[in-house]
């Protein structure tokens, strides 16, 4: 499931001085300064990194980070080439080290809570095949992503998403500022050649089910910001896998899991399909962002990222090697980079396509804020 992600990897210096103040392009989020103290912000439009308590995560097997650490003992056939580590997912990941957005708000505020942690076997999740009692409190936390989700599920994510919050706030649920980002769709795209025989995974319900989650959080959920990240498009890998000696996990014969793990890529003609359908989504998103931007209030707010990535320039190496279809490390370094530069600045320059580069981190300014318009 690979994806095209946010914004402008190669964003110059003088794209991100919008705010015109001094700011900074550094290696490590560590050499970012920490933001003078102020005053607990009352509205969501005001929100800059350190206003962030809590940061939650829907999504599927990218957003759990699954395979990302790829081959771990020289051999596929090894339990760990089914591990979801989590702790390094680039938007729900809180290993220590790790570089992920939650990681990058750590920066401005130690005491954030909600990232996972660490790593384990994989919790599957697909469709209407949701087996109860798979999420793992102590190292989840708030990444509620489920490998194998699709947008159907995301009611079933929200469910431990809220309970967990709820449990891990107290008295102190409806005071603390939360940031959930939520990115899913490369299983509706893998599945959505049924939708010849059973109307499921449609543009029009994924949106439907996208809907009713940001719905859910606004009904449910208190002083909330909601990041909706488009999908990955993800036929595209394909281009960068073919004819791959990197790809070849059972070596020596010459097989791709990739080959068989999206089975709607198996067609050149239903990738057309899953095309359509990714492009059918951004747009559900889009309009849903759209529909609750004017319901914004001061306790909640949505903002748009769409995922453009260029992936005639992603290495194979960003992928693991377990499957040549999830992100590696790598590639979940990248993704975490381009989408924090991306958070500060308007919708309108987000929209470009994204090159895989040596990206630099943007350091925020005082004057900086998540930018929801």
């Amino acid at each position: 499931m690979l994806f095209k992600n946010l914004a402008l990897v190669s964003v110059t210096v003088a794209s991100l001085f919008f705010t015109g103040t001094s700011a900074a392009l550094v290696n490590s989020i560590s050499e970012c300064p920490k933001l003078t103290a102020r005053t607990a912000p009352t509205k969501v439009s005001d929100l800059r990194p350190d206003d962030i308590k809590l940061t939650g995560a829907l999504g599927d097997s990218i957003m759990a980070g699954f395979a990302l650490e790829g081959i771990t003992h020289g051999t596929i056939i090894h339990p760990t080439s089914i591990y979801e580590y989590r702790g390094q997912s680039y938007g729900g990941g809180g290993d220590d080290g790790a570089v992920t957005i939650p990681n990058f708000i750590k920066r401005y505020n130690p005491k954030v809570r909600g990232a996972a942690e660490g790593e384990h076997l994989a919790e599957l999740c697909y469709g209407p095949l949701c087996p109860p009692f798979q999420y793992r409190p102590l190292k989840d936390v708030l990444n509620a992503a489920q490998s194998g989700g699709m947008a159907m599920n995301l009611d079933y994510e929200l469910t431990y998403l809220i309970n967990t919050m709820k449990f891990m706030t107290a008295w102190e649920y409806d005071d603390q500022w939360k940031m959930i980002n939520i990115q899913i769709g490369s299983n509706d795209q893998c599945a959505s050649c049924i939708d010849e025989f059973i109307p499921m995974l449609r543009p029009e319900l994924y949106g439907k089910h996208m809907e009713a989650a940001v719905e859910r959080i606004r009904q449910k959920v208190p002083k909330v910001l909601v990041n909706l990240i488009g999908t990955f498009n993800v036929s595209e890998i394909y281009s960068v896998t073919t004819g791959q000696d990197y790809c070849n996990a059972f070596d020596p014969l010459e097989f791709h899991i990739n080959t068989v793990e999206c089975p709607c890529a198996l067609s050149k003609s239903f990738r057309e399909k899953m095309n359509e359908n990714s492009l059918g989504y951004n747009r559900e998103i889009e309009r849903i962002y759209n529909k609750f931007k004017p319901l914004q209030t001061d306790t909640f707010g949505v903002m748009f990222t769409p995922a453009n990535i260029d992936l005639a320039s992603f290495p194979v190496q960003g992928l693991s090697n377990v499957d040549c279809f999830h992100p590696s490390k790598q590639g979940h370094e990248f993704v975490a980079k381009s989408l924090w530069n991306t958070l500060f600045t308007p919708l309108a320059k987000k929209r470009g396509d994204i090159s895989f580069k040596d990206t630099k981190i943007y350091c925020p300014t005082d004057s900086d804020r998540f930018n929801l318009n």
